[in-house]
């Protein structure tokens, strides 16, 4: 089961990335149009990228303590995350 927290840490490394080339896109579109859509988009994205550095440490430095019924969790909700953070960059990108 190791091998599955390790593709989950991969995983939220890449939401990580996605999500930074999220904020630059939002914070760029801030410059432009400062309305509140935007800065909760900008907030929204923000959020999530503390929460996947957060994870991510968790993940290298806890990685021995998850229970193996929780690592398929983890990665079930990792994977989806990061499908969805692609979906809205390849819209927002667009």
């Amino acid at each position: 089961m190791a091998m599955m927290m390790s593709i989950t840490t991969v995983l939220t490394v890449i939401s990580t990335v996605l999500l930074i080339l999220l904020i630059y896109v939002y914070s760029r579109n801030l410059k432009r149009a400062k309305s509140g859509f935007t800065i909760g988009l900008f907030i929204f994205a923000l959020l999530f990228l503390i929460q996947n550095i957060v994870s991510v440490y968790f993940y290298l430095t806890m990685m021995e303590y998850y229970a193996s019924g929780v690592e398929v969790h983890a990665f079930i909700l990792t994977l989806l995350q990061t499908i969805g953070f692609a979906i809205l960059l390849k819209i927002t990108w667009d």
